[in-house]
């Protein structure tokens, strides 16, 4: 029996939030726009390791996020696709990704054990290039740059975790 899929709108997917866990998994929170259609009964959330080839969807109720948890490193994929009581399905809603790496990000910067504003001198110093530290990229990005204080000043004020 193949499932027709009706092409109920469902605009952008959106991450939340990707946090690590202490034993290195990710967890990984997504939020999306509800469809337009009526009558719908709920979404289905598709993950996989390449893009436009996922595995078995996660079946969710009426509701517009889900956290897809315990990913372990590597390049995951998501795409969410509305369904209503007779099983019709919708297309598949933009494809976003999340690059999870083996560790998460070390927020201590100058090594003192603590994460506190002297990490944020640090991490400014290896910007400007008056240090010659390895390490800041803590948002994965492939830079060390304004961006990565940004994050380190929410890990600070308490507003994110850095692992």
């Amino acid at each position: 029996m193949k499932i027709r899929r009706y092409r109920y709108p469902l605009p952008f997917l959106l991450f939340l939030i990707c946090s690590f866990t202490r034993a290195m998994a990710a967890d990984v929170s997504l939020a999306w726009d509800p469809s337009i259609s009526p009558n719908i009964y709920g979404y289905k959330v598709y993950v996989g390791s390449g893009s436009r080839n996922y595995g078995t969807p996660i079946t969710i109720g009426n509701q517009t996020e889900h956290t897809v948890t315990g990913l372990a490193a590597g390049t995951y994929y998501f795409a969410v696709t509305a369904f209503d009581g007779d099983g019709n399905e919708s297309d598949f809603s933009n494809e976003v990704f999340q690059t999870i790496g083996s560790s998460g990000p070390n927020c201590n910067i100058n090594g003192d054990s603590s994460v506190n504003v002297l990490d944020l001198q640090a991490l400014a110093n290896i910007i400007l290039g008056v240090s010659s530290s390895s390490g800041g990229d803590l948002n994965g990005d492939g830079r060390v740059d304004v961006m990565d204080l940004q994050l380190l000043s929410n890990v600070i004020l308490g507003l994110r975790s850095c692992q």
